[in-house]
């Protein structure tokens, strides 16, 4: 087993600590789903953008999909549904795939 250690925001630390223990996992249980996915990806497992406009996503929204998500034993790994940006829009389109 290796170790991976990195500086980061003590403020961020805490942060993701305490939504990982809402979520029943250990701070570095989420690092190693992101590091799986990661590579399963090759890459991000989710776009990497900077929304523009002024467009917000609501951040508790998003939470609570990502706990679902999680809790969700029969969860595949595959999303049911992903999120963009239209770049001609400016609005955030969600696509549902189990349609």
């Amino acid at each position: 087993m290796a170790t991976v250690s990195t500086r980061l925001d003590d403020g961020l630390k805490h942060q993701a600590e305490a939504v990982a223990e809402m979520i029943g996992i250990p701070l570095s249980t989420a690092i190693n789903v992101f590091l799986k996915r990661f590579v399963a990806e090759n890459g991000f497992p989710f776009d990497v953008v900077a929304p523009s406009g002024g467009t917000v996503i609501d951040p508790k929204a998003l939470d609570d999909a990502v706990k679902k998500a999680v809790a969700d034993k029969n969860n595949s790994g595959r999303p049911q549904q992903f999120s963009y940006i239209d770049p001609k829009t400016n609005t955030l389109i969600t696509v549902k795939t189990d349609e």
